[in-house]
């Protein structure tokens, strides 16, 4: 560019000063033929190469690519989204925690149901935040998400990891919901926990997703099993869960599935085959009112469904003897207007309590005959980031031996998402 700049400079110099010479006669007069031509000559040499060095500027302008251009192919898109959320709750009987532990609130009659009464407590750890990315690369767009939250550990108030997980075409890799669950179906409550019937097991999974036709399509996967002492004592467990998924979407905005997993149950001395079913959906009633329902068979594991039994129990000669169960869950969400909405929600969960897990667990009052929950909710969102909730949820648990506890209480949300 400087060369093309000062070969132009000289280029018009030369110009004014030929002009300058025509219009003197007499210093045009004192020019031989001879100069004159050499002067011609020396000027279409200077015209010529600036020429040349226009066209050689004008080729590398059109051959290197644009900055813009560059800078696409480096380029990874990431979205920040969140929440900042404040949870309160006034419990007139139920669990010693802040949130949902259905399955071992205090008995009726024992001193933890009275150290529980009438508590008010507060918290802020269901706040929320996580990053989406996306990046263009030479074989494909690979996408990628970590959420994380403050609702970790047995108390509810740790920092954790949710989600993290990248996915390329049909293939996803890292943490995130189990294949077997739907949260999507369990009517929406402001308990972070959720109630009987739901879950949110996030497991290390791997896994594929492909259709069968434009509304039908198929999730098959395996996943990390997390087993616990409380949920599979003495495990020894060598393989993956293997879980296998069904969806299909009607024209009309309705969704149903079908689930189902197998997976090893494996100690010292004895080992199993833990399987389950699910089916649920959600069929949208009206433009403003959903139903939302979802059903699972489960036998031999306790990890899938939250607030369920051990997995299996362990007689005298350390045989394994599984617990088997049902739940559902049931609820309908009506949006009175755009700022306002309501759902009523019921969860149940029935073991079996005539087999030998049962039997082994009579006097394990850990161990529940039968739990189910009640709950009716409205969020009022003023603004587009701005909800408000309030809560009132009455539930009940009865062990094998019948003993029974209840769960009573108001619970109240605000949130700012972003």
């Amino acid at each position: 560019m400087d060369r093309l700049n000062q070969g132009t400079n000289i280029f018009k110099m030369i110009l004014m000063a030929i002009v300058a010479g025509v219009s003197s006669n007499s210093s045009f007069a004192n020019i031989s033929q001879n100069e004159h031509n050499e002067l011609r000559k020396e000027l279409m040499a200077l015209q010529k190469e600036v020429q040349n060095l226009k066209n050689e500027n004008s080729l590398q302008l059109h051959s290197a690519p644009s900055m813009s251009m560059i800078e696409k192919k480096r380029f990874t898109e990431v979205n920040i989204y969140g929440f900042i959320r404040a949870d309160a709750t006034y419990q007139a009987t139920g669990a010693s925690t802040m949130y949902n532990n259905i399955n071992a609130i205090p008995l009726k009659n024992t001193h933890e149901e009275y150290k529980q009464r009438d508590r008010f407590r507060a918290t802020a750890a269901a706040t929320r935040i996580g990053a989406n990315f996306r990046t263009e690369t030479p074989v494909g767009e690979i996408k990628g998400k970590i959420e994380t939250d403050f609702f970790g550990g047995a108390t509810r108030d740790q920092f954790r990891i949710r989600h993290a997980y990248l996915t390329f075409d049909k293939w996803l890799v890292g943490q995130t919901w189990s294949n077997f669950i739907a949260p999507e179906y369990l009517p929406e409550t402001i308990e972070p926990a959720s109630y009987v019937g739901g879950s949110l097991l996030r497991v290390p999974v791997l896994r594929y997703t492909d259709k069968i036709t434009d509304q039908t399509s198929f999730v098959i996967s395996i996943e990390d099993p997390k087993y616990t002492a409380a949920t599979d004592p003495d495990n020894e467990m060598r393989l993956p869960a293997f879980v296998g998924r069904i969806n299909h979407n009607f024209d009309n905005g309705s969704l149903i599935s079908g689930r189902s997993f197998l997976a090893e149950k494996k100690t010292a001395n004895d080992e199993k085959l833990a399987w389950g079913i699910g089916l649920g959906g959600k069929y949208l009633i009206s433009p403003h009112t959903m139903l939302k329902a979802d059903y699972y068979h489960v036998k031999g594991d306790g990890r899938f469904l939250a607030w369920s039994n051990s997995g299996y129990a362990l007689d005298i000669n350390n045989q394994m003897h599984e617990n088997e169960f049902d739940t559902i869950s049931l609820g309908i969400t009506h949006k009175f207007n755009p700022k306002l909405r309501s759902t009523i929600g019921y969860g149940y969960m029935k073991a079996n309590d005539r087999n030998t897990f049962a039997h082994l667990k009579y006097d394990d009052n850990t161990q529940n005959k039968q739990l189910w929950q009640g709950w009716a909710n409205a969020i009022y969102s003023p603004f587009k980031s701005i909800d408000f909730g309030l809560e009132y949820v009455y539930g009940q648990r009865e062990t094998f031996n019948d003993q029974t506890g209840v769960d009573n209480r108001f619970n109240m949300m605000i949130s700012y998402d972003f």
